[in-house]
């Protein structure tokens, strides 16, 4: 059992995309949520979902949904939603960790398998966060693990609507901070029709307001 839970942000407008729901995006004929739900759910972690709430309905019994303040208010918002919606932290269990991910990374279970072995950096050895570079020096934010007992304080201490419009490198400053390399292979996402087509995703037919599907450039 991974002791860590998830926060997976799953609200973005996919403008690039015509407006699509990033999160019922189709690939291999599930979509790119229940990709994550499953991969979660096998690894044995739970957590929440932060995006509207027609995604409820996508969603396992290890997984509940919240919403930032205001919606598309930014990813530090998003994040925090998502601590404040996590069940209790156990105060004495100082080794448990906040995975953060994007619903649109389309390689979920090697991605967690990959940071699930960078935990124990977050255990005594002084680092309270796990930020990696991909392969051109780019912090892949939305592929982190940090420790709970920082992440919370940090958010505990947040003025109301302070993280409204903030950056995650805003929220996870002052973190002693690993940055890895991520393997090439695990930061594949869905940004734009030419990504959709390299990683093979489709438009599921399930996403209201979605917006059309990529035409061929």
């Amino acid at each position: 059992m991974v002791n860590a839970h998830a926060v997976l942000l799953a609200g973005g407008a996919g403008r690039r995309l015509g407006g699509t729901d990033k999160a019922l995006l189709d690939r291999a004929g599930r979509t790119l949520l229940d990709h994550w739900a499953t991969a979660l759910a096998e690894r044995g972690v739970s957590g929440v979902v932060v995006g509207p709430q027609h995604l409820s309905r996508h969603l396992t019994p290890h997984l509940r949904l919240t919403r930032e303040d205001p919606p598309l208010s930014g990813p530090a918002a998003a994040v925090c939603a998502g601590v404040r919606a996590l069940p209790p932290a156990n105060s004495e269990d100082a080794s448990e960790a906040v995975l953060l991910f994007a619903v649109d990374m389309v390689n979920p279970g090697p991605l967690l398998d990959w940071l699930v072995e960078w935990l124990p950096v977050l255990q005594g050895t002084g680092e309270q966060a796990v930020v990696p570079r991909d392969a051109e020096g780019r912090f892949q934010m939305l592929s982190s693990a940090v420790g709970r007992a920082w992440l919370q304080q940090r958010v505990d201490r947040l003025l109301p609507g302070e993280e409204v419009g903030q950056s995650l490198r805003w929220l996870l400053d002052g973190a002693q901070t690993a940055h890895p390399v991520l393997p090439y292979d695990l930061s594949g996402d869905v940004d734009t029709p030419e990504d959709a087509r390299r990683h093979s995703v489709s438009y599921s037919h399930d996403r209201p307001g979605g917006g059309s599907p990529p035409r061929p450039a």
